[in-house]
């Protein structure tokens, strides 16, 4: 199958091939590129189909966000590479918040080591849900929120000056309103939207492909394909306990330094929960996410 990949060379956009060369590439990673990818390309203009280079090398990456796919959720895909930063977008209404897909969101970009920002968007919709003491709880870690409504143009100042360096990636689900908030940093980007369904709630994929953005100064957008789900890629369920701030904190005055917080004695961790002092709702997030990597774990024997 021919793929083509539209490259920034020299400011100016280069469509390209990736060559036999790298699709053998020993690691399944590097053998094509994603959005966000730095590459080393042979041009030759003037080629058949309106080729005009191809594509040799991936360089290796400073990160990349990564998610699992499929019913077992062992497939992982790259989503995209070299991010500054992963801005996850959640609607207020229309598919609603959903704290549980917004922490496997956080919880895949600490363990990453992506910085992550909190868009809730649709804010017009319903004003008074950004009084949810989840919010609050977000923001009292340390995670941006930024409050955004394309129809009261609220919040484009604070998003303007987030994405004007480095590579920003927009991630959600569908209908969440991330084309339509690119559209409105970038108007000329003209990307495809789409209405929400009024009896599921749900979004409609708009998005199929990455898409990067210049935007105002030296930053690019990323618009990723709108998602029905997300979950993290597949780590030792041990592990997951390092993507949760407030764990990593209260887990140094556990009384095994293995402990994964669920059942264990002297659980720093449950006492902090009892004592109001983590968030149930984090917890409980947690604990479905280790048992979602214990689950896998067990399915590859």
């Amino acid at each position: 199958m021919n793929r083509f990949y539209d490259v920034i060379v020299d400011k100016r956009w280069v469509r390209c091939q990736p060559k036999g060369q790298i699709r053998r590439h020993e690691d399944a990673e590097y053998r094509l590129p994603v959005i966000g990818d730095h590459v080393v390309v042979e041009l030759e203009p003037g080629q058949e189909r309106g080729v005009e280079g191809y594509v040799i090398e991936i360089l290796p990456r400073q990160n990349r966000l990564m998610r699992s796919i499929g019913d077992t959720r062992e497939t992982e895909k790259v989503m995209a590479a070299n991010l500054d930063r992963t801005l996850i977008v959640s609607a207020i209404e229309r598919p609603g918040l959903d704290w549980s897909m917004l922490d496997r969101f956080l919880v895949t970009c600490e363990l990453l080591d992506i910085s992550a920002c909190i868009v809730i968007n649709k804010v017009d919709l319903n004003p008074a849900r950004l009084n949810a003491k989840e919010l609050t709880t977000y923001q009292d870690l340390g995670y941006p929120v930024l409050e955004t409504s394309v129809k009261d143009n609220l919040g484009i100042g604070r998003l303007q000056a987030l994405v004007e360096s480095g590579i920003s990636l927009f991630a959600g689900t569908s209908g969440v309103g991330k084309s339509s908030l690119i559209n409105w940093l970038v108007p000329k980007a003209k990307l495809v939207t789409g209405a929400v369904n009024e009896r599921s709630g749900s979004g409609r994929h708009t998005t199929t492909t990455s898409v990067l953005i210049p935007v105002k100064g030296e930053g690019y957008l990323v618009d990723s394909p709108g998602l029905r789900d997300f979950f993290p890629p597949r780590v030792e369920p041990d592990q997951v306990r390092f993507g949760y701030v407030e764990i990593r904190e209260a887990q140094r005055d556990c009384k095994f330094t293995t402990c994964q917080h669920l059942e264990e004695p002297g659980c720093a961790v449950r006492e902090a929960v009892r004592a109001g002092d983590i968030a149930a709702f984090r917890y409980a997030n947690y604990r479905f996410i280790v048992g979602d990597m214990m689950q896998r774990e067990r399915s590859r024997y």
